[in-house]
């Protein structure tokens, strides 16, 4: 049996996006793992980095003056992931799958006769918006697009949008795996003859989505809609805390805990409507199609979402649910105040059609082939 190497910036077993794959490549490949504080997973040799400690003023000094030196490599090389240069070194792959841009210099400088495949889960270098980040590392995403892009024997992302800049700005061919979740056999949950329409949204406490808006709607709707937030604190502890604070002072919206990957979707059946009024702040939010739209699906909820773009072209295309004219909370508002419990039913059945379609089953699928045809080829 082949052997296939998944290396990622986050536990495999926990992060979707990896843990997916892994699923589709087990018992196709002999598989290894190289995650940050990854844990096991039945199956999968599981390797673990450390994470990074938080810079101190030296270190950040450090990081400035090889920006301004362009000495990039650097940036590259810190000292917890020279852990996954030694476990690579110590073994040989057939495949490679790289799911984070900053760790492909590593995988290739590693690889042997390893072919590579790097999994583009963003468009890197418009990754943030915040003065800081364009001035640390935006050319520094840049740079590495134009030098190891090319290297890769197979480039994949998540959109069209994102498919266009990566060729257009740095000439490499790329494909789309979508971010489908795990088919499940539910039948859509029929509304009860309570009067309450229950919304969800689960996912990180992350500023740069404008969360706070979808508590700002619940100001506008009438009093059928409630609101649940599932969020994880991680990367937003201070917006975290300001979301809590929102949702106190609102009897129609909790926050509620954070529960296990695997439990996200049947947990999500108990819901009427997946909602997310992402707001467009930088560049990837514009063209976002995340994990949570296609669990809306397998959940069969019926789906509230503002206009962006990518999760429109699916959601009209399914017909799903219900676009806001724009990112405002009242205009959001207003277009689930005109729904009806009819409507909102018909739209969970077109979820329960959509789901056959857009799983992860077919996407596993579609990236079995891909390394299949990768492998064939002569290096």
């Amino acid at each position: 049996m082949k052997k296939a190497c998944v290396v990622c910036e986050a536990n495999p077993a926990k992060n979707q996006r990896p843990n997916r794959m892994l699923k589709w490549l087990k018992g196709h490949f002999e598989l290894t793992a190289i995650g940050r504080e990854a844990t096991p997973m039945e199956g999968v040799e599981m390797l673990s980095y450390p994470d990074a400690k938080k810079r101190n003023a030296k270190e950040e000094a450090i990081l400035e003056e090889n920006v301004a030196k362009k000495d990039y490599i650097k940036l590259v090389k810190i000292p917890n992931r020279m852990v996954i240069e030694k476990y690579l070194k110590e073994r040989e792959f057939d495949i490679i799958i790289c799911h984070e841009l900053v760790l492909l210099p590593i995988v290739l400088e590693n690889k042997k006769q390893a072919k590579v495949i790097i999994d583009l889960q963003e468009y890197y270098p418009r990754l943030h918006s915040d003065e800081r980040w364009i001035r640390l590392f935006a050319d520094f995403n840049d740079w590495l697009c134009r030098t190891y892009l090319p290297q890769a024997d197979y480039v994949y992302t998540t959109d069209e949008i994102s498919v266009k800049e990566y060729t257009k700005n740095y000439g490499v061919k790329c494909d789309i795996i979508i971010s489908a979740a795990e088919y499940y056999a539910f039948s859509p949950k029929v509304l009860d003859n309570s009067p309450t329409i229950k919304l969800l949204h689960h996912g990180m406490a992350s500023r740069e989505r404008g969360i706070e808006k979808m508590i700002e709607t619940m100001d506008y709707v009438d009093n059928r809609f409630t609101l649940d937030l599932m969020l994880i604190a991680t990367w937003g502890a201070d917006y975290y805390e300001e979301l809590k604070a929102m949702a106190q002072i609102r009897n129609n919206v909790r926050i509620i805990p954070p529960i296990p990957l695997e439990e996200i979707i049947p947990f999500s059946t108990q819901y009427d409507i997946g909602f997310y009024l992402l707001q467009p702040t930088n560049f990837n939010t514009r063209c976002m199609l995340p994990n949570k739209f296609f669990e809306f699906i397998q959940a069969r909820l019926a789906i509230a979402i503002s206009p962006i773009s990518e999760m429109v072209k699916y959601l009209k295309a399914y017909d799903l649910g219900i676009v806001s004219p724009d990112f405002t909370p009242q205009s959001m508002a207003k277009a689930l105040n005109a729904l009806t419990k009819e409507q909102i039913f018909a739209y969970k059945e077109n979820a329960n059609k959509a789901a056959e379609i857009l799983n992860a089953t077919k996407e596993g699928e579609k990236l079995l082939g891909i390394i299949e045809r990768v492998l064939s080829e002569n290096n």
